[in-house]
């Protein structure tokens, strides 16, 4: 159930806070808490104080407590549907809520200064009363502060409705204000504000969880250790003076204002340098190759490390290049704390390549043969010949090509020796790297290229395709070849030969099913598209682009629905296919939320595009317009090939009527300055006439939104005194109205 309350000129004795008691807390904070052996650290502080409350409303009393203005609200949980922040009662300022909308507060006491808090939100535009919402530049919420007793008023600052759908404004938000140095007095008096309104059905607003808040108290901290007090009102900072504990300590800090006071104590620890472990790694093979390698922790850093009793020291954990033997490691942090551990290292011995027989190839043939000969190390071997790649359990290799081969032999413990042999080859003729090139769309473009080493020079290089004699060269190169297998044959001067079956591949000319197509979504994904050769693909518009112009099976987008001609070309194969690709735009219409005066017609028009085909209303109507009488919710829809659009609009019917006031203040301080329409809309036509006591015209108005400031038609001030006036209309449905009465002009 929602209530609506008038505000009086007063303030009530509950709802809102005049003083609270100020408390404190404190935190006490160490650069480090873990300080390093011979270290220091900093000290440093974080302190607050409560501030003291001059006003608060949260409009959970059911009634606005503690203002001094007129103005009719309402006070509820959840008006328009959308709760507050917290759940609870907030202010409306609703259709009952007549312009001008003001909630302002009694004298409060913020000369020490302070903030002004406050949670706001806007009706959404065009919404149903009462939650239609602000949308003009000049109808949002003024916060402003008084000093001379609401005389004047200084705006503190103003939220403009920007344009009335903005999901910041609408929705609950808190708002903080620092209040200006010249508005810090004992009798300050704070209002929120709406100037602008286009009638009381329209631009509504609302508040909640107001908090204006007066000072902070002055607190001093002060460390115990030493004494050491910041200035009175300074909450963070250093303690300028290191700690250097050599033990666990505590150190506390207090912030009081002789009233109340806080403590908060911190406790530092020492940390010392230490090795926590050593890695080993035995010299190996009979070299001096050993390593330790030391991780350690604690301490202040700026490790630097000795195995010589001190003697000397270096940066790096690691030492490298050692023998056999036991090896005391020393520890020395930067703050020159240290530490000791303890590693050996112990030694394997070597294996060595004593002797190799190498043994060349002869006549061509794949007969080399290599044999070693080992000493040293531990039984068995493992023998390589691809520097360790793969093994052999023999020393003796047979059979081999001519090459260089890395010689490789391992022990059980991993001891190796290395050496390289070389085979040279025999005086025989051999082919060297045998390549092709494809022939494309049978263009009889292939090649084959060859060449050779050893035998003796010069060469003839002969090409067969089956018993077929293709050709012969000097330099092993071969052109304009049909796709298939050949032989390549390389002979001497002495006749010896070598031979090489290689093949010719084909390329096929590119494949395209693509036709002229339809689509809805702006895209084409190409499908079943072969080019051997690259593809290029290119429109006639800047509006298409391709996933990848140069692949096979792009996709295909464009920026807007049209017609658009795509190409797609091999030039290898001299290949080239345009086809037409349309794509058709989703449909699209909409209509608006319309109030009227009962007894009109409402013409619901439809937004109409180009593209749409059909139009269907919830009426059962298939035209883009249609005539309304009756209240209701109208759904319009618009389809085409690619689907169906659907919009709604609300139309409501009220009651037209007029209404003026009795009296009013035209002495420009902006409060009732104007006699004019309190509520009036769905007008046809309009007049107002106001009369003297003695029955003379003063004034006449045609305008609906009139408003006279107490002026005759030369823009003289009239007199203070009662005025008569007669208000004519008729409205949009034809129904006439009339409304007269007296009202007061009051220049106080």
């Amino acid at each position: 159930m929602n209530f609506k309350y008038l505000i009086a000129g007063i303030a009530l004795s509950f709802g809102f806070i005049q003083n609270a008691q100020a408390q404190c807390t404190v935190q006490a904070i160490a650069q480090d808490t873990i300080v390093p052996c011979n270290g220091s650290t900093i000290l440093s502080v974080n302190g607050s104080g409560t501030s003291v409350v001059a006003f608060g409303e949260n409009f959970n009393a059911g009634q606005p407590v503690g203002w001094d203005f007129s103005q009719v609200v309402t006070i509820a949980n959840n008006t328009c549907g959308v709760p507050s922040l917290d759940g609870s009662d907030f202010m409306w300022m609703g259709n009952q809520s007549v312009a001008p909308r003001v909630m302002a507060t009694v004298p409060l006491d913020v000369s020490a200064g302070g903030t002004v808090c406050f949670e706001m939100r806007y009706a959404i535009q065009a919404q149903a009363s009462p939650c239609e919402g602000p949308d003009l530049a000049s109808e949002g919420v003024y916060l402003q502060y008084s000093i001379d007793a609401g005389a004047t008023w200084t705006t503190m600052n103003y939220w403009s409705p920007n344009g009335g759908y903005d999901s910041y404004m609408t929705s609950w938000n808190q708002y903080c204000e620092n209040i200006p140095v010249a508005a810090q007095t004992a009798t300050t008096k704070f209002r929120w504000t709406q100037l602008a309104v286009s009638g009381a059905p329209f631009d509504h607003w609302g508040l909640d969880n107001i908090a204006i808040s007066a000072t902070i108290p002055s607190y001093t901290i002060t460390w115990l250790h030493d004494n050491y007090s910041y200035p009175t009102g300074v909450y963070t900072g250093n303690n300028p003076t290191p700690v250097s504990p050599t033990g666990t300590t505590s150190y506390i800090v207090m912030m009081t204002d002789s009233t109340n006071t806080c403590y908060d104590t911190i406790t530092l620890s020492i940390s010392y340098p230490q090795i926590d472990s050593i890695q080993e790694f035995d010299p190996t093979c009979g070299s001096s190759n050993g390593s330790l390698v030391a991780s350690s922790s604690g301490g202040a850093g700026g490790y630097t490390y000795s195995i010589d009793n001190g003697q000397n020291f270096q940066a790096n954990d690691t030492f490298a290049g050692l023998n056999a033997n036991n090896y005391t490691i020393i520890l020395v942090d930067q703050n020159n704390c240290s530490d000791t551990l303890q590693a050996a290292l112990t030694g394997v011995d070597s294996v060595e390549i004593s002797n190799m027989v190498v043994t060349t190839t002869t006549c061509g043939l794949d007969n080399g043969v290599i044999d070693l000969t080992i000493n040293g190390g531990t039984p068995n071997y493992q023998y390589s010949l691809n520097n360790g790649s793969t093994f052999s359990a023999s020393p003796l290799f047979q059979n081999l090509v001519p090459g260089v081969y890395q010689i490789y032999v391992e022990d059980v413990n991993g001891c190796f020796d290395t050496t390289s042999a070389t085979i040279y080859p025999s005086t025989n003729p051999i082919l060297g790297q045998t390549t092709s090139t494809l022939e494309f769309c049978s263009l009889q473009d292939g090649s084959i290229t060859t060449s050779s080493t050893l035998g003796v020079t010069p060469y003839v290089f002969v090409l067969h395709q089956g018993p077929t004699l293709v050709g012969t060269s000097p330099t092993g190169a071969f052109t304009n070849l049909n796709s298939g297998t050949y032989w390549v044959t390389v002979i001497d001067q002495i006749g010896c030969a070598d031979s090489t079956l290689i093949t010719v591949d084909s390329i096929p000319a590119p494949i395209s099913p693509m036709v002229d197509t339809v689509l809805c979504n702006l895209t084409l994904q190409v499908a079943g598209v072969l080019s051997y050769t690259g593809s290029n693909w290119t429109s006639n518009s800047p509006e298409i682009t391709f996933s990848n112009a140069s692949g096979q099976n792009p996709l295909i987008t464009a920026d807007t629905a049209g017609i658009y001609l795509i190409n797609l070309q091999d030039t290898v194969c001299n290949f080239n296919e345009t086809f037409s690709l349309t794509f058709v735009a989703d449909p699209f219409t909409s209509i608006i939320d319309t109030t009227l005066c009962i007894g009109e017609t409402a013409t619901l028009a439809a937004v109409q595009q180009p593209q749409n085909v059909s139009y269907l209303w919830s009426t059962g109507a298939n035209t883009p317009t249609i005539q309304v009488t009756e209240p209701g919710n109208y759904l319009i829809s618009a389809t085409n090939m690619c689907g169906t659009i659907i919009d709604t609009a609300s139309i409501e019917f009220y009651f037209c009527d007029i209404e003026l006031p009795n009296v009013f203040t035209p002495n420009g301080d902006g409060n009732n300055d104007y006699f004019q329409m309190l509520f009036y809309g769905g007008l046809s036509s309009f007049e107002c006439i106001i009369v003297n006591r003695w029955g003379n015209t003063v004034r006449e108005f045609t305008d609906p939104a009139f408003q006279w400031d107490g002026t005759d038609e030369k823009n003289n001030d009239m007199e203070e005194g009662v005025y008569f006036y007669v208000a004519r209309t008729i409205t949009n449905a034809g129904d006439e109205i009339e409304k007269h009465g007296l009202v007061h002009l009051v220049r106080e």
